[in-house]
């Protein structure tokens, strides 16, 4: 009776240790880690300090030269809001007025600032990764992320929202995957300031957010953590996220800018103000105060709106989708797919630790084995695959798909993407048969390499419109958007239109003169170091703005000539969104050339060309070629037209 007793105890005690054993992450196996380390520096650096290269010699024809425009003239004195409007949400509008009071009007300093960033963000990544998973998936993490982030498929100019916006959320995950793991409770307070930031540069930021709330959330629900825990989490969280935005909302308050203009508007003020008209007038056709939303500062019900999501998205997006016909909404989405499949990469990697945590947990669930061995990092599945989840999704919000809406999910991808080389390592130390999986690695990545091919090579089709790229000069089929085809036209310091516009007007003014860029080139005036008179300095939505709000975008700027007029005006004829209409110029012109400044001739070509935009195009448009009258009125009688002009731009200096 005894010896089976004694056995039962053994049994016991053999299985007993498994229930709740915690494998700890498998790091990589090397007798000079130093080696391993500096090798993993120079793959992660190459990249990165090629992007770097790129962005430093690249300069921003668009975003990049609004926030750094906005950020001298509010340095100057300007008052937000009412003598400078923005586009820039208040992340970036901050980081580049730190930028320029340190550096001077010029991108230098929001980009080295976004390069510290950058960095400081890979830094930390590599060691929250390496902590949760191992050396070799941090490795394979942050080389993907370096690689993804710098490339010039997506990277644009360096000093765009998506950059900066990237970095908070990869230093606010970092941060609180350590604290997680059992580092000080700072961690979290960190954690908290770094992830509020992140929406303060475009709202999609708010995917990181969302995923760390909804696995604080889940936590004590899967018995990971005790209620006790879990609201200590969400203190620190919110204690860290107070610290940081506390100083911002005094400072605005100090400045009396606009309510829009706080923090967190777009999430709290805006549903808000759309509720309040709601219920004053349900069905009736109304256009809100201006100046509401820092980006297109209109809020607006129209009849075309379907849907609560429709509602209470920004009117930049909102009037984006309602202007579009159904084949260019189906083109829309289209652009989408071609975009994924261009980061097939990230994108396996995050499916792939997906699928392998799903089918764990089904083993787990089905198995006899009721005691398996839990290993530290399947928990934090959850959390990088929301994370991932949303940034994939909120690339869907807009139909203009720019390519730098499709740089986060790789950072998330990447992280997420480490609880699949996690497994694999783990698989690999403790199997049996290890030449198998040694060729699973080995042929792992040179899939990996295969699929990442044309981000340093380049493309052949463009991912926005799907058509073939082709050399200005023979028409031939060429790549282009790879690393290689970057440092080609880089080397060749070529000088663009817009910035030749801007220097012609530098060395043609003084420092007080003022200037005008009709349209989205806001790098003119960073070329020019000239500001505008007006509080909207430039314009990039002119064909999705309803005929009303343009009319009172017009006379805003008329106003402010009749106060101060430009000593240059810059039509930068610039297509915008939709892409399939004309641009609205300021002194109309023919195959022929400009139209003569007779009034009857220019009468006559107002009721015809407002009846071809109206039957080729839509009412609508008419209707804003109609508004713009007071504006070419203005230019063509008080301005001339500077000869030679630089194609596409048209310049016009004061008479």
């Amino acid at each position: 009776m005894t010896k089976p007793v004694r056995k039962h105890r053994r049994s016991r005690k053999r299985i007993e240790p498994h229930k709740h054993k915690v494998s700890p992450p498998v790091k990589l196996q090397s007798g000079k880690p130093f080696v391993v380390f500096i090798t993993i520096a120079v793959l992660v650096g190459i990249p990165f300090c090629m992007g770097k290269y790129f962005e430093f010699n690249s300069p921003g024809a668009f975003d990049s030269g609004a926030y750094v425009y906005s950020a001298k003239h509010i340095l100057d004195g300007a008052k937000i809001g009412v003598e400078e409007k923005p586009s820039a949400q208040m992340g970036t509008l901050l980081i580049n007025m730190l930028g320029v009071r340190l550096f001077g009007f010029n991108e230098t300093g929001p980009k080295l600032i976004q390069t510290i960033l950058q960095a400081g963000a890979l830094l930390l990544m590599f060691a929250a990764m390496v902590k949760l998973f191992g050396v070799l998936p941090a490795a394979v993490g942050v080389i993907i992320t370096s690689i993804y982030l710098s490339a010039p498929l997506m990277a644009k100019y360096g000093n765009v929202k998506e950059q900066h916006m990237i970095a908070f959320m990869v230093l606010g995950v970092s941060c609180f995957v350590l604290y997680q793991l059992g580092s000080r409770w700072w961690y979290a307070i960190l954690a908290g300031a770094f992830l509020s930031w992140a929406p303060l540069f475009k709202e999609t930021g708010i995917s990181a957010i969302g995923a760390v709330g909804l696995f604080v959330i889940a936590q004590p629900l899967l018995k990971h953590r005790s209620w006790k825990k879990t609201g200590t989490d969400i203190l620190l969280l919110l204690a860290g996220a107070a610290l940081i935005i506390s100083p911002i909302c005094l400072w605005l308050a100090a400045q009396k800018a606009p309510i829009n203009y706080f923090p967190y508007y777009s999430f709290v003020g805006r549903p808000l103000a759309k509720s309040l008209q709601g219920s004053q007038d349900n069905s009736e056709h109304k256009t809100a105060e201006p100046n509401t939303d820092a980006n297109d500062s209109t809020l607006q019900n129209t009849p075309a709106e379907q849907g609560l999501l429709m509602k209470f998205l920004p009117a930049y997006v909102r009037d984006s989708w309602q202007i579009l016909k159904p084949e260019q909404i189906k083109q829309a989405k289209l652009r989408v797919f071609r975009w994924y499949r261009l980061l097939i990469l990230p994108i396996v990697l995050a499916l792939g630790s997906i699928i392998i945590r799903v089918i764990i947990l089904i083993s787990n669930r089905v198995s006899s084995i009721k005691h398996r061995a839990s290993r530290s990092y399947d928990r934090f599945v959850l959390l990088f695959a929301v994370w991932w989840f949303l940034d994939m999704v909120f690339v869907w919000i807009s139909p203009r798909s720019y390519e730098q809406y499709y740089l986060p999910l790789n950072a998330s991808a990447a992280m997420l993407g480490g609880y699949l080389i996690a497994i694999y390592c783990n698989k690999l130390k403790s199997t049996a048969y290890k030449p198998g999986w040694v060729i699973t690695g080995f042929v792992g990545i040179v899939l990996m390499i295969i699929m990442s091919q044309h981000i340093f090579f380049g493309l052949k089709t463009s991912p926005h419109s799907g058509n073939t790229y082709r050399s200005p000069t023979t028409g031939k089929p060429k790549k282009d958007k790879g690393y290689v085809q970057k440092l080609d036209e880089i080397s060749r310091h070529q000088k663009y239109s817009w910035m030749l516009v801007g220097e012609h007007i530098r060395n043609n003014s003084t420092p007080n003169d003022k200037i005008y860029v009709w349209g989205w080139f806001p790098g003119i005036y960073v070329a020019a170091q000239r500001l505008s008179p007006t509080p909207k300095a430039f314009e990039g939505t002119m064909h999705t703005l309803t005929p009303q709000v343009l009319i009172e975008r017009i006379d805003e700027i008329l106003d402010a000539f009749e106060k101060e007029p430009p000593k240059f005006i810059v039509d930068s004829l610039k297509r915008h969104f939709p892409w399939d209409r004309p641009p609205l110029e300021l002194w109309p012109r023919t195959p022929k050339g400009f139209l003569p400044a007779n009034q009857q001739i220019i009468s006559q070509y107002d009721v015809m060309y407002a009846k071809m935009l109206r039957e080729n195009i839509e009412p609508d448009e008419a209707l804003r070629y109609e508004a713009m009258k007071p504006f070419r009125e203005f230019v063509m009688k008080n301005y001339k037209i500077v000869q030679p002009f630089v194609n596409p731009h048209v310049l016009f200096q004061r008479k």
